[in-house]
């Protein structure tokens, strides 16, 4: 085996290490990453690469599929590199070994561009680029096509034995900063979904007058007029450049339009709840269960709620997008929301509709049917055959029908809306502001100030 392919399949490697660390990035959300994916694959409803990294197929057990990846090319990189360091007798081991690595991990390929082809119907083709480089490896290994004898032949001279050694040290210390860096990920992720909710705006800085000229002179009242003119031009040109007060503008826009809105009277008798049991600020959510900004909501409620001291109450109501159920939606938006809808309203009368609402937030979901609702009740510790009956009898249907009427009247037409002791909230990342105003107008203590 010459050490020209070896250093050719190593470089394949890292190259294909660039490709899994950039989908890695990508599954977590991250907006540097997810703009040069969007390069390759394309944006919006263009993006199979967008459908598969939130498809339920995306993980195993918690651990994306990019990770794995990683790790994997890595490791071998590592190897191959490694065998470098040793004598000709060396490299053919490693590369025998290495080439039944390779093999392994094409036929996984198939199966995961099968997965693509049948289950998801899309394609990722950074995904593609992977498999690519992974048969790339493969051919320039094929060279070393031997038995498995050769590997022990290596492994009982001391050159393979330090290569192997080196190499089992190197992989441990990779599975480590994957699994590092996976989590440290993971925490961003969640920081920005907890972070989703937002902050009271700081107020625009204030005008510092001018030194005036004489009192009562036509100078002087010309002067006042040009600052004043000047001052405002100013400002609003800062506002437009300035991403930071343009938010402001739109906050303090926003607060405005929330204290004219008037209070909608809510139906919460029976509607799922959690916080403070009646507490004096309710918050209702009007959501879609295949939403991802509602999952987003969903993830940072499940961090605030409990800060509150219980004060808040959250109340879900459903408002799919989809016509099937909603007559408000002239094209449907999320095919099977009214399935899981009406999901909810069944794991209801099992007084477990929360655990339903994380497991149905939490898995990857791609135009449910009912027998995807009977497995997540199960996998969320229901009874499947009552879901089952509940879902096959449409009596739910009724229920759904009038929280969605009940969102028309309120003024919904998107997802997620968030109405506060009964007015509209016009932004959503102006939530804790606007929770802070009401608790300070209901003549309460401060709010605890919400952590990650």
């Amino acid at each position: 085996m010459g050490r020209v392919r070896l250093v050719l399949a190593a470089l394949v490697c890292a190259t294909s290490a660039a490709a899994s660390g950039l989908l890695l990035l990508e599954h977590h959300g991250e907006p540097r990453a997810t703009a040069a994916v969007n390069q390759v694959c394309g944006e919006g409803t263009q993006s199979g690469c967008e459908t598969v990294a939130r498809s339920r197929y995306s993980q195993i057990r918690g651990m994306p599929l990019a990770a794995i990846g990683l790790f994997f090319v890595l490791s071998m990189g590592s190897l191959l590199l490694l065998s470098l360091l040793a004598g000709p007798e060396s490299h053919d081991a490693v590369a025998a070994l290495a080439l039944l690595a390779f093999v392994l991990a094409l036929a996984a390929d198939i199966v995961l561009l099968g997965v693509q082809v049948v289950a998801i119907r899309a394609f990722c083709r950074l995904c593609l680029l992977t498999y690519a480089f992974n048969a790339l490896a493969l051919v320039l290994l094929l060279p070393a096509r031997r038995d498995g004898a050769v590997v022990g032949e290596a492994v009982t001279k001391r050159d393979g034995r330090l290569v192997f050694a080196g190499w089992i040290l190197t992989t441990l210390a990779l599975a480590g900063g994957v699994y590092a860096a996976e989590k440290g990920l993971d925490a961003r992720q969640m920081s920005r979904t907890t972070s989703i909710l937002g902050g009271a705006p700081a107020p625009l800085p204030s005008v510092l007058p001018s030194r005036p000229l004489e009192p009562g002179t036509e100078a002087q009242r010309y002067q006042e007029e040009a600052r004043v003119a000047t001052e405002q031009a100013r400002r609003l040109q800062e506002i437009l450049d300035d991403p930071k007060k343009l938010d402001q503008y739109f906050a303090q826009k926003a607060a405005r339009e929330f204290d004219a809105n008037p209070v909608f009277p809510m139906k919460l008798d029976g509607v799922p709840a959690k916080g403070a049991p009646q507490g004096p600020i309710k918050v209702v959510e009007f959501s879609d269960f295949l939403c991802p900004f509602c999952r987003n909501i969903a993830g940072a409620f499940a961090g605030y709620i409990p800060q509150t001291a219980n004060r808040v109450t959250l109340y879900f109501k459903n408002y799919p997008l989809d016509s099937l159920c909603n007559p408000n939606v002239k094209q449907t938006i999320h095919e099977g929301a009214c399935w899981l809808a009406m999901g909810g309203l069944c794991a209801q009368e099992q007084n477990a509709f929360w655990p339903y609402h994380d497991k149905v937030f939490s898995s990857q979901l791609e135009k449910p049917e009912m027998k995807d609702l009977v497995q997540i009740a199960t996998e969320a510790g229901l009874d499947a055959a009552a879901m089952q009956s509940c879902l096959a009898s449409g009596r739910m249907k009724a229920r759904l029908a009038a929280q969605i009427e009940e969102a028309r009247e309120g003024g919904v037409n998107a997802t997620p809306t968030l109405f506060i002791n009964g007015k509209r909230l016009p932004r959503i990342n102006d939530f804790v502001a606007t929770v802070d105003k009401e608790a300070a107008r209901l003549g309460l203590p401060p709010m605890p100030k919400p952590t990650p």
